[in-house]
C-alpha cells in the first residue's frame, strides 16, 4: 500500500487536538535528523563557478545546505546549475515525481498525490525528460560489437495541444485508430537498435517507413568497423553494409522486446504528444531493463548536469520533435 503525503496530513487532520504538538514535534525530529544526514553525505568538493574545490559551508538557503568558494567568493547550493536549480521542491517530491515519470503514472494522479498543481507537475516531469535527452545526445551509445537494428511505429498525436487547423488529418479521440490502412504519414516511426551489452537508442526523425538517408541519420556516427548489425528483412539497413557486416534474421528478439516495452508504456498514458516523443524515448532507452535503479539513477543525473539549468520556457521549446 503506497501512503501518500497527502493520505498523511488527511489522517493527521483526524486526530485528536491534544496529540498535535506531539506529532509535530516529532515530524521536526524527523525532517532535522533527515538534514543532518543529507548534510553529512554532501558531495560537494568543487566550485560549480570556478572549478576550486576550497568550499566552506555558509549557512542555509530556501532550506538547502550553501556554500561560499574561498577563491572567487562566489556563494552556491547543492543544486546550483543543475536541471533543479531554484525548485522549491524537496529531493522527496522530486523522487515522488521521476518514480511516477518512470512507471508511467499519469500527471493529474501525481499532482494529486503531491497536492501540486497539474502545470508545475508537467514542468518537472519535463525538466526529467529534458536532462535525460540532452544526456543521450551529449553522450551518444556506440554500436560496438553485435547490435540489433530495427524501427517500429506509434500513431502521430496532439495529445495536449490545440488541434491546428486545415491539418493534414482529422482529430481523433485518445485510443483511436488511424484513419489510412497501413504505413502512412498518420504514423511516426522511431528507429531503434540495442547493444549486446544491454544498452538502448530510441530516436525518431520520420514519418512512415525510414529511408537509408534517415537511418543514417540515426545511427550513421553510431557504426564503427567492428559492429555487426543484426536487423530484419528491411533491405535499407544494407546501407550500412561497405562499413561493417549486416546480417538479416526474421525476429531480432532483443530490439522487438524494447518496442514492446515502449508500447506498453505509450498505452499507459493514453499516448504520448508528437513533439515529445524523443524525450519519451530518452526515457525508454534509460529504464528498459533497469526499472529497479531507475529513480535514484535518473535523480543523480539530474542534480549534477552541470550548465544544464532549465527555465520553463526552454522545457517547452527546446529539442522538440518535429517530422
Amino acid at each position: 500500500m503506497n501512503v501518500t503525503l497527502k493520505d498523511l496530513i488527511g489522517l493527521t487532520k483526524e486526530l485528536p487536538e491534544k496529540y498535535f504538538e506531539e506529532i509535530f514535534e516529532k515530524l521536526k525530529e524527523i525532517k532535522e535528523k533527515a538534514e543532518a544526514e543529507e548534510e553529512a553525505d554532501s558531495k560537494i568538493k568543487r566550485c560549480p563557478h570556478c572549478g576550486s574545490d576550497s568550499v566552506v559551508r555558509n549557512g542555509k538557503r530556501n532550506n538547502r545546505q550553501a556554500y561560499m568558494c574561498r577563491n572567487c567568493n562566489k556563494t552556491f547550493v547543492e543544486t546550483t546549475g543543475s536541471v533543479i536549480a531554484n525548485s522549491h521542491g524537496s529531493e522527496t517530491v522530486w523522487r515522488q515525481v521521476i518514480r511516477d515519470t518512470v512507471e508511467g503514472v499519469s500527471l493529474d494522479d501525481t499532482a494529486d498525490s503531491l497536492d501540486l498543481h497539474h502545470a508545475t507537475v508537467f514542468n518537472m516531469r519535463h525538466k526529467i525528460l529534458t536532462c535525460l535527452e540532452s544526456e543521450m545526445l551529449a553522450s551518444p551509445v556506440v554500436l560496438d560489437g553485435v547490435c540489433e537494428l530495427d524501427e517500429t511505429y506509434v500513431l502521430e498525436s496532439e495529445k495536449g495541444r490545440k488541434f491546428p487547423e486545415n491539418y493534414h488529418r482529422k482529430p481523433r479521440k485518445r485510443g483511436g485508430k488511424a484513419s489510412k490502412r497501413g504505413l502512412s504519414d498518420e504514423q511516426i516511426c522511431i528507429q531503434t537498435a540495442a547493444t549486446g551489452d544491454g544498452k538502448f537508442i530510441a530516436r525518431t526523425v520520420n514519418r512512415a517507413a525510414p529511408t537509408k538517408e534517415e537511418i543514417v541519420q540515426v545511427f550513421g556516427n553510431r557504426i564503427t568497423e567492428d559492429t555487426t548489425i543484426i536487423c530484419d528483412g528491411n533491405s535499407s539497413y544494407d546501407v550500412f553494409s561497405d562499413k561493417c557486416v549486416v546480417a538479416h534474421v526474421e525476429h531480432p528478439n532483443k530490439v522487438n522486446g524494447f518496442h514492446s516495452f515502449k508500447k506498453e508504456r505509450i498505452r499507459k498514458m493514453r499516448g504520448i504528444s508528437t513533439i515529445y516523443q524523443n524525450r519519451y524515448n530518452a526515457l525508454f532507452a534509460e529504464i528498459y531493463g533497469n526499472l529497479e535503479n531507475a529513480v535514484d539513477k535518473i535523480y543523480r543525473l539530474i542534480t549534477s548536469c552541470a550548465d544544464l539549468f532549465l527555465d520553463i520556457q526552454t522545457v517547452k521549446s527546446q529539442n522538440l520533435c518535429t517530422v
